[in-house]
């Protein structure tokens, strides 16, 4: 059975009302175009992108220009491209690496460690603070967790979604969570990967439940590291904060950046 097709009407309405893009090449517009179509979910992985030449029929553009916007999702990892089974919108779930942010190498091995993880509340969060600015919403749902590794203490984890993308949290069990990756679950629910990150560190006071949570005095002092993640077209993903305890191990951060 062949794949469905991309909703072209969609695409149709997207270039028609780029506006924010209005003064850039056609072939970007186009990016763009399919680009929010994605992240909408208004085209699925799998689903089959039509000929060349039947986009430059339906769309205000030639054959040039879609080439030249279909070469820059396929550098983007948005469409893979077969010469014998056609263009498909890519399937990230199977392509993006998981992204773990708190890991450490064993300076035995060399090798990474990867946490034990515990969730320990899901709610919806409507708090001030840098997680509504960085996901340009009032309300969040916020996953709080506790991260840690064989012999050191606990780091506690609070992670902010905007509410569409962090609602199917609410009805989860705690235990369903525990050791799972959110990044993870973005990509398979929202075929949204995270491609960058910002980060902000420094030492002050943890917050009470942090301190609560890992058995320290309140008002305790600490390092609070906050994470911002994007995805495609730069769109804000999510928003973590770690709080390390007093003595907690050191962090070393090394990104690497690619198509």
């Amino acid at each position: 059975m062949s794949a469905p097709v991309i909703a072209m009407d969609a695409l149709v309405k997207q270039v028609g009302d780029g506006a924010a893009t209005a003064g850039a090449p056609k072939y970007q517009r186009l990016v763009e175009a399919f680009s929010s179509c994605i992240v909408s979910g208004r085209f699925k992985p799998g689903e089959r992108v039509p000929t060349e030449t039947t986009l430059a029929e339906q769309l205000p553009v030639s054959v040039g220009t879609v080439q030249k916007a279909l070469a820059r999702l396929v550098a983007n990892g948005l469409v893979v491209r077969n010469r014998r089974t056609g263009t498909f919108i890519a399937d990230r779930r199977s392509q993006v690496e998981e992204v773990f942010v708190y890991r450490f190498k064993d300076p035995e091995t060399g090798k990474y460690k990867m946490p034990f993880v515990r969730t320990v509340a899901v709610s919806i969060d409507e708090n001030a603070g840098p997680w509504q600015d960085a996901l340009g919403v009032a309300r969040c749902v916020r996953v709080d967790r506790l991260v840690w590794f064989d012999q050191q203490p606990p780091a506690f984890s609070s992670v902010y979604f905007t509410y569409e993308h962090g609602k199917m949290y609410l009805d989860q069990p705690l235990e369903d969570l525990n050791g799972s990756s959110l990044h993870r679950m973005l990509i398979e629910r929202f075929n949204l990967p995270t491609v960058r990150m910002e980060h902000a560190i420094s030492c002050r006071t943890l917050d009470a439940g942090a301190c609560r949570e890992l058995m320290l005095p309140e008002g305790a002092m600490g390092m609070v590291w906050d994470i911002k993640d994007f995805s495609i077209q730069d769109m804000p993903l999510l928003f973590q904060r770690y709080q390390l305890p007093p003595g907690h191990m050191p962090v070393e951060i090394t990104e690497t950046y690619g198509a």
